[in-house]
């Protein structure tokens, strides 16, 4: 077997760690997310770091993390370091630009569930691109 079909291209890699554009949101016509991978490095770093640092008070009998400090963590997780940027977001027709604060204030609560779902939703398309660039070499 060839070793290019076994290595993930570099350009698939780049997407997932520094994020990609994607516009083929379910649900979202003419919206626009630059996300980063929830498979990159940095995501999976910070994710762990906010998993390690959670109390003893916000977990069960069993040490296991309770559903609301979970549901925090993706938040802050999708905040801090998935979403990089946005386009196509307007608020009573006009074009609202990407600020972190204002992420946080639409994220932070469970009226941004439908917007989390966006991001997430594109992170996971960034993520499928190094598998598919992977499986599309292997076809060749």
């Amino acid at each position: 077997m060839d070793i290019n079909e076994i290595l993930i291209p570099a350009k698939a890699v780049e997407a997932v760690e520094d994020g990609h554009w994607i516009d083929d949101i379910i649900g979202a016509p003419g919206l626009r997310l630059k996300v980063r991978g929830l498979s990159s490095r940095k995501v999976m770093a910070y994710r762990d770091n906010q998993i390690r640092r959670v109390p003893r008070k916000d977990r069960d009998s069993q040490g296991n993390i309770k559903t609301d400090t979970l549901t925090s963590i993706t938040r802050d997780t999708a905040i801090e370091v998935v979403l990089l940027d946005w386009e196509g977001i307007t608020n009573n027709g006009e074009a609202v630009p990407y600020n972190k604060d204002q992420a946080r204030q639409w994220l932070s609560s469970p009226t941004g569930d439908k917007m989390l779902g966006f991001i997430t939703d594109a992170a996971l398309q960034v993520d499928e691109m190094k598998n598919s660039s992977a499986e599309d070499l292997e076809k060749n």
